[in-house]
């Protein structure tokens, strides 16, 4: 089986309420304009590449930053080949008994909406998984790390010749990082999932109550530590750790590269079972909200170093849960 490693990129409506974007809404959010990818040779060197430069038939203007970021503007993509062109010519260039791999969720799900927007589902492909997810666990972060700072980790040097942000480039600096694993096959774990990119879903979001034992397990979860933008589902970046408001409200504040901050609102309560319901709600973040934010953040962490200065432990927040006025209350 040959390690095939994707990279795309794409453009977006310079505007929202473009003519371009209310033609196509949330069935076209982003156009894919590039494919990159490296094949790997069995000691994971790379072997071959390809580099298909995609005509955009929607979004013909190029976005400013996506220009300012990939070099591709109208010029150089003119006369490129049509999505199923590209598409057609990189199943073909993959050959068979193959595996996609990329770094980061975010490909999937763009290739997949390129695919049933241009109705070309007869073209198949290999599933694909995520590089990312498996360096993350595997180095032990709280976060996602990005390519840039996984490079760094591993001591990568980028080549000068080589701007990030260039679709072939981005999959060969892929391929550097992927050969630093310990084990790499078990990437093959890590098979992605498409999700839907909706633009037009509101900022603000109720989740239902989610259970967990503790609310340890809760603050440690999914929803919790990688929490997806209401609006384009994309997941988001924690800016810190979520402080205590109260003994059944926390508080964050996350990044959505394409929405930007995030206030993230927790509120637990306790079940006739005893377990922990954590209801998640989301708003756009003001700028007062993150510097209140980052203010506790601050505040929070001379508290718990006073705290266990005086105490030699900290307040046990399961019991400090079962002792809340509201914590078995219906949530509002």
């Amino acid at each position: 089986m040959t390690y095939i490693i994707l990279d795309l990129e794409w453009n977006q409506p310079v505007s929202y309420q473009s003519s371009a974007y209310r033609k196509v809404g949330d069935r076209l959010i982003f156009e894919m304009i590039q494919i990159g990818a490296v094949k790997l040779a069995e000691d994971l060197s790379v072997a071959d590449h390809i580099s298909i430069p995609i005509a955009p038939t929607h979004y013909l203007r190029i976005h400013p930053r996506i220009r300012r970021m990939t070099g591709l503007d109208e010029e150089s993509l003119a006369g490129a080949p049509t999505f199923r062109e590209a598409l057609e010519q990189f199943r073909e260039w993959c050959g068979e008994d193959y595996v996609l791999l990329t770094w980061g969720c975010d490909d999937v799900s763009v290739l997949q909406q390129n695919i049933d927007f241009f109705e070309f589902g007869d073209i198949p492909l290999a599933p694909l998984c995520d590089i990312q997810k498996l360096f993350s666990q595997e180095h032990k972060l709280k976060d996602r790390s990005g390519l840039k700072a996984a490079m760094e980790m591993m001591h990568i040097e980028p080549d000068e010749s080589m701007s990030f942000h260039n679709a072939l480039n981005d999959a060969w600096y892929t391929a550097q990082v992927f050969r630093t694993l310990p084990d790499p096959a078990a990437v093959l774990n890590y098979v992605q999932t498409p999700r839907p990119l909706i633009h037009n879903r509101p900022l603000k979001e109720k989740t239902k109550g989610e259970v967990f034992a503790s609310i340890r397990e809760a603050l440690g979860s999914e929803s919790a530590v990688r929490p997806t933008c209401p609006r384009c589902g994309r997941v988001m970046t924690l800016d810190g750790e979520y402080i205590k408001q109260s003994a059944d409200r926390y508080i964050a504040v996350a990044k959505c590269k394409n929405h930007g901050r995030i206030l993230i609102r927790l509120r637990f309560r306790i079940d006739d079972d005893g377990k922990r319901i954590m209801q998640r709600t989301t708003a756009p973040a003001t700028a007062a909200n993150v510097a209140y934010v980052h203010t506790k953040q601050l505040q929070m962490k001379q508290r718990q170093e006073k705290y266990l200065a005086e105490h030699g432990a900290l307040p046990d927040p399961e019991e400090e849960l079962e002792h809340a006025e509201s914590a078995n209350m219906p949530f509002d």
